[in-house]
């Protein structure tokens, strides 16, 4: 499984990250919110990115991150 993080425009709420699938939400001091996601596959992570679209956000950037010891012994 692999973990992403999403960079979008503007603070997003709880409730909204966590409609979209959300693992984590970090919103950012410049006003921009960082969602954390894992993804099974490929396809897992365009459904993500559709989703963002389908929302209405603009997309930033998407970063391919490690995934903690916690997260990778919660997946076994």
């Amino acid at each position: 499984m692999d973990r992403y993080e999403i960079r979008v425009a503007g603070h997003l709420s709880e409730r909204r990250a966590h409609a979209l699938g959300c693992d984590e939400l970090r919103l950012l001091p410049d006003g921009d919110s960082l969602l954390v996601f894992s993804a099974v596959d490929q396809a897992a992570l365009y459904g993500l990115l559709i989703r963002v679209r389908d929302a209405g956000l603009r997309l930033i950037a998407v970063e391919r991150t490690p995934m903690s010891k916690e997260d990778s012994d919660a997946a076994d």
